[in-house]
């Protein structure tokens, strides 16, 4: 049996403008997807099997030998996953034969729903067992920037750009003194990010001082040095991002907050950012009252390698 294992992702900065160039703040979870490769007597049918919390929540049967997809419980995911294995062998031809008595397990940790990257996960597990470039393989099915790829195999925080549409990443020491004031909450709507992208494209077109400045941003996210400075930057990274794109903060709607709130990822879904001195306690009260039944701390969610 061969077992791989990608991490989750969260995009801490630069949402949207990473796109465009800008330097971006991302951090790998400790809460991911597997993929366990066994061995079979069928020589014509490759299955595929997806868990979450030990349920089936997606199966697949495939040719072996053409992909043709002969039985599924979601067709649109069937295609998707065929587009992946397909694109593998077009970078690795060899990767066809391993399609051959051979079955493949997934196992995601956390709900398809939170936009925690269910595709990049996916996207980083095929690749490895094909041995391939994951962001090759993600820039041949996606339009997305690939930070949640890159995120998928690091070993703790990273920053991302992309400089002349080519990825360039590296790991940072970003673990501030105050990460026990910072959380992670669910807003409790999962957002399809890359159609919403398509959708607000046409507003994003940022010139070189905005990229510079959400650069900046970041960088000044990543040196923060107390919890204020740290609120500050997510309180004018919200602010200009709104303009850039005719909507409102995620705060405006929760204006009674003891603290920050930033939107992470795509507007409008998915989870957010919170830095506040009130305990786990108070936020968590507040919160429920509020229609937010998960949060996650900084401790429990970020995954560092030597801070596991």
């Amino acid at each position: 049996m061969i077992h791989f294992q990608a991490h989750g992702k969260l995009l801490l900065s630069a949402e949207y403008i990473v796109m465009h160039g800008a330097t971006a703040l991302a951090v790998p979870l400790k809460k991911g997807q597997s993929l366990e490769i066994k061995h079979t007597e069928s020589n014509l049918i490759f299955s595929w099997k997806a868990y979450f919390n030990n349920k089936l929540w997606f199966e697949a049967d495939y040719d072996s030998a053409t992909l043709k997809i002969l039985d599924t419980s979601d067709r649109d995911m069937a295609l998707g996953l065929k587009n992946l294995l397909e694109a593998c062998i077009e970078l690795m031809p060899s990767f066809q034969e391993s399609l051959f008595r051979k079955d493949a397990t997934t196992r995601l940790d956390f709900s398809p729903d939170y936009g925690f990257g269910s595709s990049s996960t996916l996207i980083s597990l095929l690749a490895e067992w094909a041995e391939v470039n994951p962001l090759d393989l993600h820039f041949m099915v996606s339009e997305g920037s690939g930070y949640d790829v890159a995120c998928a195999l690091a070993d703790g925080p990273i920053s991302y750009k992309l400089r002349d549409t080519l990825p360039q990443y590296r790991h940072i020491p970003f673990r501030p003194s105050f990460h026990e004031n910072i959380w992670f909450a669910w807003l409790g709507r999962k957002q399809a990010t890359e159609k919403h992208l398509r959708e607000v494209a046409p507003r994003i077109k940022p010139g070189f001082e905005t990229i510079y400045k959400f650069s900046e941003l970041t960088r000044a996210m990543i040196e923060a040095r107390t919890l204020d400075e740290f609120r500050k930057v997510m309180d004018a990274h919200e602010d200009e991002l709104s303009k850039i794109l005719g909507m409102e903060k995620i705060s405006s709607s929760f204006r009674s907050l003891p603290g920050s709130m930033k939107s992470l990822g795509a507007w409008g879904g998915d989870f957010v950012m919170i830095a506040t001195e009130a305990d786990r306690e108070t936020l968590r009260k507040y919160l429920e009252e509020n229609g937010i039944q998960i949060l996650y701390s900084y401790k429990e969610l970020v995954y560092e390698k030597d801070n596991v």
